[in-house]
């Protein structure tokens, strides 16, 4: 992330020289927290101490260093914009499209900014302060506020960079099509409306809102979908509809403030540090080379058997979801290493990038994972139970993608050969040297599961575990430790500006009590639960088709978080679910995500190669999905055992 690209303008390349210092110290200091974790557990462990206070100490740290990273993510412009419509729409519009994108984000970043920086000024006047300690709680709200400043400076120089690439763009090329005009020109009167209305009649929208709560959040999903598909960053729509949701209830300026300190508080759960934790985890032990050591061991094991690379890619991609979290980036990572490999022994086409595929969608199944930890801290689940329940669907999953290449090589011998296996000496380096990610993996689940760590240590112990293992092995170099705090900034600072657009946007809709009417809505249909809930799993197959997960907690946990438990279902159970389902979408043809990054990593294979590859397995999840919701307990049996 940090390397400078000469296509760049100079003034955008000191706002990241600037801004990349900023996330590396932050970064930083999330690992030295980790490390004092760490002391504290063996501490508690062999001395039967504790360091007092800790979890009040780095919770401040740990909030300062998240917010820290925002300016280097609008440095780079790591936001999250869905391009659906993008080949549809001129390179001209596109590029006009960019700037008022950069132009919605300096006003997020500059009203959350004076916001912050407001409510510092009250809590100094009010002498906030942690409850041990009496730590000061107003250095958080101002370092947010300098954060956001930042950002906005940031974005002040995306503006001009982005006028300026757009004024260069002439009108030749494609044109934009007539659908996305039309969406552009609603979306644009549709917000000119809104604007006139609650400048000159306030009074009346607050009864709109008031009356027909159920409608006006029906009318703020609908600007938030022409939003996201006019390519908006989605942090700006969500927190934006936010803001103007809550105005009619609670007024302009305290709607901003209120959601500011709810984003704030939520910065401040100790459970926040979670999520770059693990990240950092995954990023130290990627550069340790545990992809190669994972895929060595898999085929080594099963390499004897007919399409035994197929196996050992599935299954290397489920022990890489252990510490990546991401099925892109596991998609991505084993499309590179075994696609080659598998064409050179010559398996089918339709078969090794099926493979890829399918095994990218462990990736975020497998404990930890960075989306299981969102929707937990979104519907304020617990993280380690979360985890522990996402198991047993991650094992059924991985046996039901070995049963369709079974079937596929066995049915038709042509499609992998069949190798001679690999000797026993082979096996034992195999297994020797992927023992380091094994024991990760089982410290930091097993220690979580049977109730040594909390989640939050779990993940500082996983982090100074993988730090140590690329030490060992001689992979830490000044290059490489900036690709781990460079990998680390882009992830954090996309997903909290998402959380903080979607904490003020859920905010707003539960202001307008209209959840809860939804909910009681369907609770008065004549139909079962289990039908409704199908319904809903067929929504979300098809947002999972062009969305990514993220986006898809975001858009719709507000509103169908109530519905589910009205309807009786147990949040561990349905966070599992939703999340197959999901997955599920991303290699479901003709939209799935993870088809068109196979494709972009092996250009000579046509796309619908890869889409009739992956229907066997998309099958397979249809029958995993089926299966768990025939038998919640596979999601709840084995947290209900935890320690």
């Amino acid at each position: 992330m940090f390397a400078s690209s000469q296509s760049v303008p100079v003034v955008a390349q000191r706002a990241r020289r600037v801004t990349g210092v900023i996330s590396i110290l932050a970064i930083a200091s999330v690992l030295l927290g980790a490390m004092t974790i760490v002391v504290d557990v063996l501490m508690r462990w062999l001395l039967g101490q504790s360091i007092f206070a800790l979890n009040e100490i780095l919770s401040i740290v740990f909030a300062i260093a998240v917010a820290a990273t925002i300016p280097a993510g609008a440095a780079y412009n790591v936001n999250l914009r869905l391009d659906l419509l993008a080949h549809l729409t001129s390179p001209r519009v596109n590029a006009w499209l960019n700037v008022i994108s950069a132009v919605s984000l300096l006003v997020f970043f500059g009203v959350i900014g004076v916001s912050a920086w407001g409510i510092g000024l009250q809590k100094v006047a009010q002498g906030s302060f942690t409850m041990l300690l009496r730590l000061p709680l107003h250095p958080v709200y101002f370092a947010v506020a300098l954060a956001m400043f930042a950002g906005a400076l940031v974005q002040i120089t995306a503006i001009y960079v982005a006028v300026q690439q757009a004024r260069a763009i002439g009108r030749e090329g494609r044109k934009t099509h007539l659908a996305v005009i039309a969406l552009l020109t609603i979306l644009a009167v549709s917000m000119g409306m809104l604007s006139f209305l609650m400048a000159t009649n306030m009074g009346a929208v607050t009864n709109f809102v008031l009356l027909h709560p159920s409608a006006a959040v029906l009318c703020g999903f609908a600007l938030l979908w022409l939003g996201v598909f006019a390519q908006l960053p989605l942090a700006t729509v969500t927190a934006g509809l936010g803001v103007v949701g809550a105005m009619p209830v609670v007024g302009g300026a305290a709607s901003v403030d209120t959601m500011t300190s709810e984003a704030i508080t939520f910065l401040l759960n100790p459970q926040v540090a979670t999520l770059p934790l693990f990240l950092i985890m995954g990023a130290f032990a990627v550069i340790s080379g545990i992809s190669s050591d994972l895929f060595r061991l898999g085929d080594a094991l099963l390499g004897r058997f007919r399409g035994g690379l197929a196996y050992a890619t599935v299954a290397a991609c489920a022990g890489f979801g252990a510490v990546s979290g991401n099925s892109l980036v596991t998609s991505a990572t084993f499309g590179r290493m075994a696609l080659p490999e598998m064409k050179k022994l010559g398996y089918a086409p339709t078969l090794s990038t099926a493979t890829v595929a399918a095994g990218g969608t462990l990736g975020a199944l497998v404990p930890p994972s960075g989306v299981i930890i969102l929707f937990a801290l979104l519907t304020q689940e617990s993280i380690g139970a979360l985890f522990i329940a996402a198991l047993l669907p991650a094992i059924l999953a991985l046996v039901l993608y070995f049963a369709v290449i079974f079937c596929i090589v066995t049915l038709n011998a042509e499609a992998a050969p069949k190798s001679a296996g690999a000797s026993g000496r082979e096996i034992w380096d195999a297994v020797v040297t992927a023992l380091p990610v094994m024991g990760l993996f089982a410290i930091v689940i097993g220690g979580l599961y049977g109730g040594l760590f909390t989640v939050t240590e779990s993940a500082a112990v996983g982090a100074v575990a993988a730090f140590a293992l690329a030490l060992f092995r001689g992979r830490l170099t000044r290059a490489s430790l900036l690709s781990v705090f460079g990998e680390t900034t882009t992830t954090v600072a996309m997903i909290y500006a998402l959380v903080f657009g979607g904490l003020i946007f859920a905010f707003s809709v539960n202001l307008t009590g209209a959840p809860d009417l939804v909910a009681g809505w369907i609770a008065s249909i004549d139909a079962r639960p289990v039908v409704i809930l199908m319904v809903l799993i067929c929504i979300y197959l098809l947002l999972g088709s062009v969305m990514d997960s993220f986006a898809v907690m975001i858009i719709t946990l507000p509103v169908v978080t109530p519905i589910i438990l009205d309807l009786g279902y147990d949040m561990l159970f349905w966070g599992v679910l939703m999340l197959v389902v999901v997955e599920t979408g991303m290699i479901t043809p003709p939209f799935g995500m993870n088809l068109f990054i196979l494709k972009s990593i092996d250009p000579e294979e046509g796309l619908g190669t890869v889409m009739r590859g992956v229907l066997p397995f998309v099958i397979a999840d249809f029958v995993k999905i089926v299966i768990l919701v025939a038998f919640p307990v596979l999601s709840l049996w084995l947290p209900s055992t935890m320690n």
